[in-house]
């Protein structure tokens, strides 16, 4: 019997959906990050190979054949032509291969998917703040355009590790005395259950790196703002402007400046709405004053099903 196969690979979790013909999923599972930037290439196939499978045996249990007419990939951390070769050997393997049409099995950051998941529009942009940072849009020309999303060492800016690494900044400049005394030294002792910077110091370096630990700091930087913290404040108002410059600069790219266009917001930092999501939503509906403010209801997942249906 022939399926739709949508995944949307994010920074830090995967989900896989099975969806019929019509677009119905009949399977959503989670499964572990198959962000090789984030695991390694070992591990987002280890990943992938074992979430894939259990899918595969699921569908076997009322399905002697499955087959994945048309299949999207929605990938974080997939900007370059390296980058889509990486994920080429990690996803189209040998595990999974006979069970599609390679034809129809399209690798794409993951910001197509979740601009899919969140509006019909023809003129659309999503912006992402979560774990990391992207901005991709489409306009009714069919042009397409992104700002940042290139991983936290090159541009991340709005994003959690953004944030992350900035909280811990002032932190070791308050301590030195090179910066403001603030209270975040204070918030994110907390938050980490730790009580030295010494502490501080084994917590960051003794663990292996992970992008989750550090994006988790922007929680107590926002309410550490909202306590008034005049550092935390300048944090999430530099980081809110960063996101500001990226969807302008895709708004301009694509010529929708004085367009309707939807603007699909998604991201966990968005819920810190003083000094953040508020600062962006006024200076954007400033400039561009037939903007719309969609926050992303759909699950991205579903955008791959629905473009995976498209792509019959």
């Amino acid at each position: 019997m022939d399926y739709l196969l949508g995944v949307d690979g994010g920074g830090t979790k995967t989900t896989i959906a099975v969806a019929n013909l019509k677009g119905e999923i009949i399977i959503e599972k989670s499964i572990s990050s198959i962000n090789f930037k984030s695991v390694g290439v070992e591990g987002a196939t280890k990943n992938f190979v074992s979430g894939i499978n259990s899918v595969i045996k699921e569908l076997k249990n009322n399905d002697d054949k499955p087959f994945f007419k048309s299949s999207y990939f929605g990938l974080a951390g997939l900007n370059t032509s390296y980058d889509k070769v990486v994920y080429v050997n990690i996803i189209l393997n040998e595990s999974i291969t006979s069970y599609l049409n390679p034809q129809k099995a399209v690798l794409c950051n993951d910001t197509v998917i979740g601009l899919a998941a969140g509006s019909n529009n023809k003129n659309k942009v999503i912006i992402i703040c979560g774990t990391g940072s992207n901005c991709y849009g489409v306009n009714e020309e069919g042009s397409e355009a992104k700002a940042n999303g290139w991983d936290y060492l090159l541009a991340d800016e709005g994003s959690g590790i953004s944030m992350g690494f900035k909280a811990l900044h002032a932190i070791m400049r308050a301590y030195d005395g090179r910066g403001e005394e603030t209270l975040l030294t204070k918030t994110i002792f907390e938050f980490l259950n730790i009580n030295s910077i010494d502490e501080l110091n084994r917590w960051t370096y003794d663990e292996p790196f992970s992008k989750d630990r550090f994006a988790s700091l922007s929680l107590p930087l926002c309410s550490t703002a909202e306590m008034g913290d005049k550092v935390a404040i300048k944090i999430l108002k530099e980081e809110a402007e960063e996101v500001i410059i990226s969807v302008s600069t895709v708004v301009k790219k694509l010529h929708m400046e004085n367009r309707n266009f939807d603007l699909i917001f998604v991201g966990n930092n968005f819920k810190c709405i003083k000094y953040f999501k508020k600062i962006i939503l006024k200076n954007l509906k400033n400039s561009f004053p037939y903007i719309n403010y969609i926050p992303l209801t759909s699950k991205p997942v579903e955008g791959a099903i629905k473009l995976a249906m498209n792509n019959l």
